[in-house]
């Protein structure tokens, strides 16, 4: 298990984290400083500094007790498929191993691409740099749900699907899999089976991110303007339809803006149908985070209204 201290690792796991770092970049590596961006139980992000080679890596390690499955092969995966498929800057994989063969972690090793979160940024930017920013959000979201896939369903580390009978039962199962209390699960796959026909011309399974929320987005200061720099945490990506990850964009605040509209399009159509599919997306990211906040009972009842269902309350 990953020890908990403060602000580093305990000693026997940072003396085991020099050794795998010489097993990946040589003998002559040294771990000139590190932090810890997030932690959770048997589970650390570190943003190391290197010398030896000179470099900034994002180093993620993960546990047998980890709280989640952490898939980092998989991530990996997609990330040489976003790279290889769009111009999206993608941190380059340096090294992922989930055997447990020969360290007490699941590890993925990448480089640093440094940049300021969307939700930082947004407020301090002109209306001219705000337009160009949602130009660059669209035109990269769409190049996203052009990578194809054979069909819906899970993705597995290989580059594979594991199939779903139709797009309908691929998103009946994230349902399933997403949704942790059993009313709220139930009422999402009434609603669902009832309004099945909606989705009968969604037929082209893409990627789909999944989590593109105002932290998972950087930008960075390039030549007087600000620049998309990368976009973060593929770990719940499917082969499922764009148009799921453009619901919660349009729910959520501040994702979508002048200049997103017209370069997503650009890229990639959207059917008119959409709209009428677009609140049962937005329901299910309702249920799966099931927050008691004021903000989150609004958003829910607005959607529960669109879609003529009773209103939904948490907690």
């Amino acid at each position: 298990m990953i020890a908990e201290t403060d602000n580093r690792l305990a000693a026997e796991d940072e003396a085991l984290l020099r050794d795998l770092l010489r097993h990946v970049f040589g003998s002559r590596v040294e771990l000139a400083a590190y932090r810890i961006g997030n932690r959770r139980y048997d589970y650390a992000v570190l943003l190391a500094t290197l010398h030896h080679p000179q470099l900034e890596v994002v180093i993620k390690l993960a546990g047998p007790e980890a709280p989640f499955v952490y898939p980092f092969d998989r991530t990996a995966m997609l990330h040489r498929l976003v790279a290889a498929n769009t111009s999206i800057t993608m941190p380059k994989i340096i090294a992922v191993d989930v055997s447990y063969a020969a360290w007490p972690w699941r590890y993925l090793i990448k480089t640093h691409i440094v940049g300021d979160e969307w939700a930082t940024i947004r407020h301090t930017l002109s209306a001219d740099e705000l337009q160009s920013a949602y130009t660059q959000l669209g035109n990269a979201f769409a190049q996203l749900h052009c990578i194809p896939f054979p069909a819906f369903g899970e993705l597995i580390a290989d580059g594979t699907v594991q199939v779903a009978a139709s797009p309908l039962a691929a998103l009946e199962t994230r349902a399933r899999q997403a949704i942790r209390e059993p009313e709220l699960r139930e009422l999402f796959l009434r609603i669902l089976a009832d309004r099945a026909e909606l989705f009968a011309d969604v037929a082209t399974p893409r990627l789909c991110h999944d989590d593109l929320h105002h932290h998972n987005i950087l930008f960075r200061p390039h030549q007087g303007r600000w620049q998309l720099a990368t976009i973060l945490d593929f770990d719940k990506a499917w082969a499922g339809h764009g148009e799921s990850d453009l619901a919660r964009l349009e729910l959520w605040q501040g994702m979508t803006g002048p200049g997103f509209w017209p370069a997503y399009q650009a890229v990639r159509a959207v059917p008119p149908s959409y709209a009428d599919r677009r609140p049962i997306y937005q329901l299910l990211w309702c249920l799966e985070y099931a927050v008691p906040s004021p903000q989150h009972h609004a958003d829910t009842q607005n959607v529960c209204a669109q879609l003529g269902i009773a209103p939904v309350r948490f907690g």
